[in-house]
């Protein structure tokens, strides 16, 4: 970290930058490493815009505790960007009073592309593969996942489902999968991940927390309709029904529920898909959420006085 701090003042001291752009996720390692790089900014003059990607609630709760020490540092950022607005009084509650905007993360171009081209798809009355990609472990829901496809398993013989990541959890989510049609791909990039979202007939996410997963995006952006827990930015734009259905529920039961409902009408099925690549090429493209930030970084350049907000 020091020799990452040290390249960072020279690069800003060599540069003619008017504003840095942070992007940490709201936890140990990441806010420890930001801050310093934020107040070394600040103290070069810089104005500083701060972007949070992941929320870790434990994290968050610490910082609770210490909210005269997270407060102060916190206010030194000219901005603070959050992927969904019930981050919003959550910043606030640290102690934050300057702007705080919403914005969303873009999809990969690439694989944005790869998407473009695959067929909106839902298997006939004997195929239905569930995808899960994650990183594989306890807080992504990978329980509560195999559970909801064991359940669906019992009703409906043909379900297939892949479970695509690694991770802590990954041996031992296999040793509790005792039911047969579960393939393990493990970390998948490029075109093999492509490949599993081509495979897919819809995405199931039963994470307990998030910042906005892009796993989703990029489900959507493939026509697949999404069963997930309603964390994070989620609920900011997921229209539950048209998109697929969320819940606030961890009942491996109740994600089945769900899920039995594509399975049992094919039709809505499609027409969800149909309706998610739609959606996720108008709104999560590389192109507009640049031009979002854009607009961002020009109100951090014109606030000048540098308001403070009221509490």
């Amino acid at each position: 970290m020091l020799r990452d701090t040290r390249s960072f003042v020279r690069e800003i001291r060599r540069g003619g930058f008017d504003l840095v752009h942070l992007n940490p996720s709201l936890g140990l390692r990441a806010a420890l490493r930001d801050a310093v790089l934020l107040l070394a900014a600040k103290a070069m003059g810089k104005r500083v815009l701060v972007f949070v990607h992941g929320w870790e609630e434990g994290f968050e709760n610490r910082l609770l505790r210490s909210r005269g020490l997270a407060g102060v540092v916190l206010s030194r950022a000219d901005g603070i960007v959050v992927l969904g607005s019930k981050f919003v009084p959550r910043l606030r509650g640290l102690g934050y009073r300057k702007k705080i905007f919403v914005q969303a993360a873009p999809i990969d171009e690439e694989l944005l592309d790869d998407a473009r081209g695959a067929t909106v798809r839902v298997g006939g009355d004997a195929k239905f593969t569930i995808l899960f990609l994650a990183r594989i472990e306890r807080e992504k829901g990978i329980y509560e996942a195999l559970e909801a496809y064991r359940i669906l398993k019992g009703r409906y013989p043909f379900v297939r489902m892949i479970v695509a990541g690694d991770g802590p959890e990954l041996e031992s989510a296999r040793g509790a999968c005792d039911v047969e049609g579960v393939t393990f791909a493990g970390h998948v990039r490029g075109e093999t991940k492509y490949g599993v979202f081509r495979r897919a007939d819809a995405y199931l996410f039963p994470s307990y927390h998030e910042g906005l997963p892009i796993s989703v995006l990029e489900a959507m952006a493939y026509g697949l309709p999404v069963v997930a827990s309603r964390v994070g930015g989620l609920p900011d734009f997921f229209l539950d029904g048209r998109m697929g259905f969320m819940t606030d529920s961890r009942d491996p039961e109740r994600y089945a529920e769900l899920m039995e409902r594509l399975i049992a009408d094919r039709g809505l099925a499609g027409e969800i898909g149909a309706f998610n690549r739609q959606y996720a090429n108008e709104h999560f493209s590389g192109s507009r959420i640049a031009a979002g930030l854009e607009d961002i970084y020009r109100t951090i350049l014109k606030d000048s006085d540098r308001a403070v907000l009221p509490a």
